[in-house]
């Protein structure tokens, strides 16, 4: 529950004039990447209040992300996780975003010589889930990368199927289609603590709400 602000008070994710709701289904502290996304997954289906303690979201990491989408990255749980989302970003809900979520970029694992070894067990672990793998010798490689040591490279593995992820695009589409849902963002809004009050949650702000 968080008790109505005046007209002068209100945060850049609230119209002036519009009371805040006295009582919410779910808070998410943080309005970065994941906070939005859970925002925006949750705003369908119950009354959703979106915390940020800075001016604006996303100003921290999730401003500062350089992300990628690549299926060849991470253990086997967070590859199938990656598998599974390419549907979304190659086709978001319609009015999501107004540029596409990915740009292609591809990745290159390099190797060294001494770890022919290694690469091989790379490959054998990729394959089944990245079948268009390519394996490239030195000089495929260095044709690529002409910054590497000639004498050094033993060659690499291209995963073409990685891409950029448009973090900006993506960010303000959960937001949008948060707020399109019925949700609330506000901003400058820094929580100091949770306490339990019979069935549910109240949630103090440094500037006095709750």
């Amino acid at each position: 529950a968080l008790q109505p602000l005046g007209r002068d008070r209100l945060g850049p994710g609230l119209r002036r004039g519009q009371p805040l709701m006295e009582r919410y289904d779910v808070a998410v502290v943080g309005a970065g990447i994941a906070g939005a996304s859970l925002a925006w997954r949750l705003a369908a289906r119950c009354r959703v209040l979106l915390l940020e303690r800075e001016s604006q979201p996303g100003l921290h990491s999730t401003g500062r992300s350089a992300a990628m989408f690549m299926e060849s990255y991470g253990p086997p749980g967070v590859r199938a996780l990656t598998r599974a989302s390419r549907a979304f970003y190659e086709a978001p809900p319609a009015g999501f975003a107004t540029t596409p979520l990915l740009a292609p970029r591809g990745a290159l694992y390099v190797a060294m010589h001494g770890q022919e070894a290694l690469l091989e067990d790379l490959y054998a672990e990729l394959i089944g889930g990245c079948p268009a793998l390519e394996r490239l010798d030195a000089q495929a490689t260095l044709a690529i990368a002409p910054c590497l040591k000639a004498g050094k490279v033993h060659g690499a593995l291209l995963d073409r199927d990685s891409q950029d992820i448009d973090v900006h695009a993506l960010h303000q589409g959960f937001l949008r289609g948060m707020k399109a849902q019925g949700g609330e963002l506000r901003c400058d809004a820094h929580v100091t603590g949770a306490r339990r009050e019979g069935d549910a949650w109240r949630v103090s702000l440094a500037d006095g709400a709750s």
